[in-house]
C-alpha cells in the first residue's frame, strides 16, 4: 500500500488526517496519487472518486458544479467536497433530514424541508454584499409554524485564516453590512466588538450574520448556524466557545457545533443510510495520535455543553 508523500509542516491533526486520506485512497479506492498521497490523479478526480456513489451525492454535486475543479474534486484532504458526501443525501429525504436536524444538531424542525448545497441568498448585494455562502442550507418549520433556516459550515483540518483585502475593508468600516447586521440583530453583547473579526472567529461570524441578514430581510423568522467539524480539530471547539462569549446569553443557542463523530453516529435507517454511515466513518473519522481517548471525550463533552 503506497500512501505517497506527506507534508512535514502539517500540525498533528492535519498530519493524521492527510495520512488517513492517503491510506483510504491506496487501500480502499486502490488508485494512484498525484503529488501528495491525499490527492487523486486528474483521471480519478474527474471520475468523482472523491464522492460517495449513492444517495444522489454525485448528481447533486454536478447539479451545483457542472465542471471539474482540481482543488474540490481531486484533493481528498480539502473540505470543499465533504458537504456533498455528508449533506447531499438529505435532499428529498425528509425522514433523514429530520433525524439529522434533531439527533446531530439538536433542532426540532418539521417539513416541508428545503436543502441546498453551496448556497447563498440573492441578490448578494442586499445581504452582506460579498461572496459569503453556506456549505449547506436547510430550511424547516418551527413549533409555531415559523420558517427556520439552518446554515451549516463544514470544516476538516482548517483553522483560522488571514484577512483578505476586500474583507478587511468591510471589517474596518463600522458602517459596513457586517457591522450593521451585527448591531441590528441585537444578539451580540457589545456593538462594534472587534474580537468578532479575529482570524479564529471571522468565518463563524460571517456565516452567522449571513443568516441573520436573512432574518432581517424577512426571508425566515429564525436562524441557527452550525459548524460541523471533526473532534480532533480542537481549533473549532475553542473557537465556538470563544465566539459564544460575544453573544448575549439568550442567543448562544443560535450557534452550535457538531462533530463528525456525532453526526455519523446519529445516522440510522434503511440499508442505504447504513451504507452511508459506514462510508463516512471509514472515510473521515481520524484516529488522532496526539489525542488520547480521555482528551477526545472531554472535547465532545465541551461541544455538547455549548449546544
Amino acid at each position: 500500500m503506497n500512501v505517497g508523500p506527506q507534508y512535514e509542516p502539517d500540525d498533528p491533526f492535519k498530519a493524521a488526517a492527510r495520512l488517513h486520506q492517503s491510506r483510504y485512497r491506496a487501500a480502499v479506492l486502490q488508485v494512484d496519487y498525484c503529488e501528495y498521497g491525499n490527492r487523486l490523479t486528474e483521471v480519478d478526480g474527474r471520475a468523482l472518486l472523491n464522492y460517495y456513489d449513492g444517495l444522489g451525492v454525485r448528481s447533486e454535486l454536478r447539479r451545483r458544479y457542472p465542471r471539474y475543479s482540481k482543488k474540490r474534486d481531486a484533493d481528498m484532504l480539502r473540505s470543499e467536497h465533504i458537504p456533498f458526501n455528508m449533506l447531499a443525501p438529505l435532499v428529498g429525504r425528509p425522514g433523514l433530514t429530520r433525524l439529522v436536524l434533531g439527533a446531530a444538531f439538536g433542532l426540532d424542525l418539521g417539513g416541508p424541508y428545503e436543502t441546498r448545497l453551496e448556497w447563498a441568498p440573492e441578490p448578494a448585494d442586499s445581504y452582506l454584499g460579498d461572496r459569503t455562502s453556506f456549505d449547506s442550507y436547510v430550511q424547516g418549520v418551527g413549533a409555531d409554524g415559523e420558517l427556520v433556516g439552518v446554515g451549516i459550515e463544514v470544516k476538516y483540518t482548517e483553522r483560522g485564516y488571514r484577512l483578505g483585502a476586500s474583507e478587511a475593508a468591510r471589517v474596518r468600516d463600522l458602517e459596513s453590512t457586517y457591522w450593521a447586521t451585527t448591531r441590528e440583530s441585537g444578539l451580540f453583547a457589545a456593538d462594534g466588538d472587534h474580537g468578532l473579526a479575529h482570524d479564529d472567529l471571522r468565518q463563524i461570524w460571517r456565516n452567522h450574520i449571513l443568516g441573520l441578514a436573512m432574518v432581517q430581510r424577512g426571508d425566515i423568522a429564525k436562524f441557527v448556524s452550525v459548524i460541523l467539524y471533526p473532534a480532533g480539530n480542537e481549533h473549532f471547539t475553542m473557537a465556538l466557545h470563544d465566539y459564544k462569549g460575544h453573544l448575549v446569553e439568550g442567543a448562544r443557542a443560535s450557534v452550535r457545533g457538531c462533530t463528525f463523530e456525532d453526526f455519523v453516529a446519529c445516522l440510522e435507517g434503511d440499508a442505504e443510510v447504513d451504507a452511508l454511515r459506514e462510508y463516512l466513518a471509514e472515510r473521515y473519522l481520524v484516529r488522532d495520535p496526539h489525542n488520547n481517548s480521555m482528551q477526545r471525550t472531554a472535547l465532545r463533552a465541551a461541544a455538547d455543553a455549548e449546544r
